[in-house]
């Protein structure tokens, strides 16, 4: 076993950043390549020795930590062909430790330096001396117009542009005590010896790769005897993707660079308006701050705040409490009118930050490529960041069961998903499992009469509002009643209490209705709490464990079991197995019987497949098919729909198949 770690010059290697060191440990020598950086350019004075990969090959495991990021610096640098991860087979030899990890505790915090305390009770001394002495190396050179350090002040280079909105710009320059030492002078920085300068870089790169070495052999260890002969099957949960994964994140997204253009323009110029009415209806505040608004809402206009924040127990000045406020204002009211300019100003000023985000994310290739973490969530579940393409929803609009002056406002929002698409000569596949999470509900809780209304074709909604209501067969449920329907169903699934159910709906009594409609839900629901209380985890769909976070229970004070989220994680759980599931089926498939077409986005239940235009009908009912085989595999009838998207993201139209 050989453990890995590199060293880069920023976060986005397709953006331009560059390998510039190298560790390895094999449990007894550690092992260290480096390169200089140029100051100016960013870029390697030389390149590594071909040899390092002898090395690496020479050894039938290797561990790393963030193994994607990790092996994208060792392409960058030369050393393997950026298409080699793509086999499946390329991944039979490397593991990455957060994989481990998630499988031993799913609500660990995946960083390397908290899992090396937790599991070998060992600190980051040379963490905290490299950043240190990188911040010292970092005032000292930025009185030199001609070095190139990362900061929103050199935003040139690509790759350092692409970082605008991280915080840990001194990461980005782990290169510079090397390039102190070598161009200036001990008598111009008398607080940064020459010993130092030389050795900080390969102690902490030391430390990372001895840790990631240990912290691999403990889990190991810890899995087998927990797990015994299942591991590798546990394992495989969210090993299967990792080559999948890995194209995804190579190839990305296509940006519509006009319609980013467009909505960029759209969201500015509706902020100057409300900036404007804003500014007068709040009588001259140029900036609307909590503490301003605090005295807007409970002073000036004597509303009764209706929550208290945490720490300092103020009138809370959140989302929930201004559409709490703007409900009950008079109509036509100073008050109402400023809350709904505000709350649309709030909306449009959040949107443009992530549209100018994805103008610096595509940077020098015209996509963006979002780093995927398979096991990114404490269920099994992916993430997405940089850009997080997860929380752009097919949502309309947030406010429109709520205030139609609201979305009046907002009817001039450009739609996210409609900066992203295929690119030309390309189309795009969406498939979307049919209401997967409440379909998971139905058959874990065995409520019978909801998994045959599944298979009749039923709604979800539909029926459970049918349910409570009485609803005639010859009727249809009503907005209000299917709105009522849709809250009880996630809040069943979110672990919503009994009283925030009934709030929610405005119906008094309602949970006593719904829990003898359903009984068996009911009932799982209360044994998964008793459960949970007892052994402090959950198994999903292929008996993956998940832990349960720890919160302090107000009555009682003690730190305990989240009990509530139980059914929220089993099915959150099942749905990632599923999806996990499907990803590597359909990339089988399209590999072996389609390779022109490829997996390019995967959205909770959603998977979106790039293809040639005139995608042959048969290759998109196969890719159907994996999809709901990958559910009936665990037992879970959920049928996909598949549209199609010839340009925009935002623009379905239905395929007959």
């Amino acid at each position: 076993m050989l453990s890995v770690d590199t060293e880069t010059t920023g976060l986005y290697l397709q953006n331009g950043c560059t390998t510039f060191a190298i560790g390895t440990y094999d449990g007894t020598q550690f092992n260290s390549h480096t390169v200089p950086i140029n100051i100016t350019s960013r870029k390697r004075e030389r390149e590594f020795k071909k040899s390092i990969r002898d090395e690496l090959e020479s050894h039938d495991l290797l561990v790393m930590h963030n193994s994607h990021f990790d092996l994208k610096a060792l392409c960058e640098a030369g050393l393997y062909d950026w298409n080699e991860p793509s086999d499946p087979s390329f991944w039979s030899r490397v593991i990455d430790t957060g994989i481990l990890a998630h499988l031993n505790c799913s609500t660990d915090m995946l960083a390397l330096d908290n899992l090396s305390k937790k599991y070998l009770g060992v600190d980051y001394p040379e963490d905290d001396l490299l950043i240190t002495t990188v911040n010292k190396c970092r005032g000292i050179v930025r009185k030199l117009e001609n070095w190139s350090i990362a900061d929103e002040n050199h935003l040139t280079h690509p790759a350092i542009a692409a970082s605008v909105g991280t915080s840990k710009w001194n990461r980005m320059d782990f290169w510079l005590p090397a390039a102190v030492l070598k161009h200036i002078p001990l008598r111009n920085r008398p607080a940064l010896p020459d010993k130092l300068l030389g050795t900080v870089l390969l102690d902490y790169l030391k430390a990372d790769v001895v840790n990631t070495y240990e912290l691999a052999q403990h889990l190991f260890h810890t899995l087998l005897q927990r797990h015994g002969d299942q591991t590798e099957e546990l394992l495989n949960i969210n090993r299967q993707i990792e080559h999948v994964t890995w194209k995804m994140e190579l190839t990305g997204i296509s940006v519509n660079s006009p319609e980013l253009d467009d909505a960029i323009s759209a969201c500015k110029v509706q902020i100057k308006l409300l900036k404007e009415k804003v500014f007068t209806l709040s009588g001259g505040y140029e900036t609307i701050t909590d503490e301003v608004l605090r005295y807007l809402l409970f002073e000036k206009w004597e509303f009764s705040p209706i929550s208290f924040t945490k720490k300092k127990k103020i009138p809370s000045a959140d989302a929930k409490t201004m559409l709490h406020c703007h409900g009950i204002a008079d109509p036509g009211s100073i008050e109402k009118e400023f809350l709904c300019c505000n709350m649309a100003l709030k909306k449009y000023e959040k949107k443009l930050v992530s549209l100018i985000g994805y103008r610096r994310l595509k940077g020098i290739t015209g996509c963006v490529h979002p780093s995927i973490n398979i096991v990114g969530t404490s269920t099994v579940r992916i993430s997405l960041i940089r850009p997080a393409l997860q929380t752009v929803t097919k949502a309309g609009n947030p406010y429109e069961d709520d205030a139609d002056d609201i979305v009046a406002w907002l009817e001039a929002s450009p739609s996210m998903r409609s900066v992203f698409g295929p690119p030309p000569n390309k189309w795009w596949l969406s498939a979307d499992y049919s209401q997967l999470q409440l379909r998971i509900f139905a058959y874990v809780t065995e409520e019978q009469e909801m998994i045959d209304a599944f298979r009749n074709g039923w709604d979800a909604h539909d029926f459970v509002s049918r349910k409570i209501f009485e609803t005639p067969p010859e009727d249809k449920p009503d907005k209000g009643q299917r709105r009522v329907a849709k809250n009880v169903n996630f809040g069943f699934v979110f672990g919503a209490s009994p009283k925030r159910i009934e709030q929610t709906a405005g119906i008094p009594g309602l949970w006593d209705t719904v829990t003898s409609l359903f009984p068996n839900a009911h009932a799982f629901i209360e044994e998964t709490k008793r459960l949970i209380k007892k052994q402090g985890f959950v198994t999903t769909l292929g008996n993956y464990p998940l832990e349960l976070r720890d919160k302090l229970n107000k009555w009682t004070g003690v730190w305990e079991k989240a009990a509530h989220a139980g059914v929220n994680y089993i099915v959150q759980g099942a749905e990632g197995v599923i999806v996990k599931r499907a990803m590597r089926l359909c990339d089988d498939y399209l590999s072996s019987e389609y390779p022109e077409g490829r997996i390019a986005l995967q959205v909770h239940d959603e998977l979106d497949f790039e293809v040639p235009q005139r995608v042959p009908k048969k290759h998109v009912r196969a890719l159907k098919q994996c999809m709901e085989d990958a559910a009936s595999h665990y037992g879970i009838y959920a049928p996909v729909d598949i549209k199609l998207i010839t340009h925009r993201w935002d623009q379905e139209v239905s395929i007959k198949l």
